[in-house]
C-alpha cells in the first residue's frame, strides 16, 4: 500500500513546525521532499518518523549537524553511544555551570540585602559560617591566589578575600617629672597595622559545590560573635576612626572586643575614575 502523501504545508500542521524551518532541514540534508511531475514538493510517512527523531535530537540538546551525523548511524552501534554518553557529560557541565550561576546570584542577593539594612549601622553578628582556606602576608598574593583558584577550579569565584588588621588604641603619655610644662605631653594615635590575607569560602557556597572538593582539611572559622557594619569608602582599608567608634560602640554596650578587624572590600562602582569599595568588617568579641 502506498504511503500518503503530504504538503510542506500539511507536515507544517501536524508537527508545529514552521514552513521556513522544514525548509532550513531541507537545506542541511536531514529532511527530503519528492516532487511530482508537476513540481510539487511533498513528504510520505517516513518523513514523518524521521521528524520525531529529528524532534526529539533537539530535545537532547543535539545540534543539527550532530542530528544529521547521528541519524546515519544504527543506535546499537558503540559510536552512537559514545556521543550519547558526550552529549550527557555535555549536559551535566551545563547543569553544573548553571547551579554555580544561580548560587552566585542568590549568594549575592542575600549578601547585599544583608549590607544595605547594616550601611553605617553597628551591629552584633555572627561571623558567617566558613572556612579558611589560605593565609598570605600581602593582599597582592591573596589576590593572585583567588585568580588561581578561579581557574582551577569551578565555582571558586565565590571565595572570599579577607584582610586582618591589628587595632592598638591610641594613648597619652607624659614623661615623668615633666610636670605640667606646655608641650610635654606626647599624645599617639590609634592605628591599624596589616596582619595578613586570608580566603575564606562560607557554608552555603560549599554546600553548592561539587560534591568531591573537600573542604574539611581547612581551619573552621565559624559562630565568632562579632561588632559588623558595613560601609562604602574610598579605599580597601579601613578607616582607623570608624573601628574605634565601633569598639568604643560595643564597650559601651558591655562588650569587650579583640584587637583583630577583619575586613572583605569589593569595589561597587566607579566615582570619577576612582574605585568606590564596600567594606564589611568583622571585629571579634572576647
Amino acid at each position: 500500500m502506498g504511503q500518503q502523501e503530504y504538503l510542506i504545508g500539511d507536515i507544517a500542521a501536524i508537527t508545529g513546525l514552521s514552513r521556513d524551518t522544514l525548509r532550513f532541514y531541507e537545506k542541511k540534508g536531514i529532511l527530503n521532499a519528492r516532487k511530482k511531475a508537476n513540481g510539487y514538493r511533498y513528504f510520505t510517512e517516513d518523513d514523518l518518523y524521521l521528524l520525531v527523531r529529528i524532534l526529539f535530537s533537539r530535545k537532547l540538546n543535539f545540534g543539527l549537524d550532530s542530528i544529521e551525523e547521528l541519524l546515519s548511524r544504527p543506535p546499537l552501534c558503540p559510536d552512537y553511544q559514545e556521543t550519547l554518553r558526550q552529549q550527557a557529560d555535555e549536559e551535566m557541565r551545563a547543569i553544573r555551570f548553571h547551579r554555580q550561576a544561580l548560587n552566585r546570584l542568590l549568594s549575592m542577593k542575600k549578601i547585599y540585602e544583608e549590607m544595605e539594612g547594616s550601611l553605617n549601622k553597628f551591629r552584633i553578628k555572627t561571623f558567617p559560617d566558613s572556612r579558611m582556606l589560605y593565609t598570605f602576608d600581602s593582599p597582592t598574593e591573596g589576590l593572585k591566589q583567588w585568580f588561581r583558584l578561579t581557574q582551577e577550579y569551578p565555582g571558586m569565584d565565590m571565595v572570599y578575600i579577607y584582610d586582618c588588621y591589628q587595632y592598638q588604641s591610641g594613648f597619652s603619655l607624659r614623661p615623668p617629672g615633666c610636670g605640667e610644662a606646655a608641650g610635654a605631653e606626647q599624645v599617639y594615635e590609634a592605628e591599624l597595622k596589616y596582619r595578613h590575607t586570608s580566603l575564606v569560602l562560607y557554608q552555603d557556597v560549599m554546600e553548592a559545590m561539587e560534591p568531591e572538593y573537600d573542604f574539611s582539611e581547612w581551619r573552621d572559622c565559624s559562630g565568632s560573635p562579632c561588632i559588623h557594619t558595613t560601609v562604602e569608602a574610598r579605599d580597601p582599608e579601613p578607616e582607623v576612626s570608624l573601628i574605634s567608634s565601633m569598639r568604643t560602640w560595643a564597650a559601651g554596650k558591655g562588650f569587650l572586643p579583640a584587637s583583630e578587624v577583619f575586613v572583605t572590600s569589593n569595589v561597587s562602582g566607579m566615582r570619577g575614575t576612582s574605585p568606590v569599595y564596600s567594606q564589611e568588617i568583622y571585629i571579634p568579641l572576647l
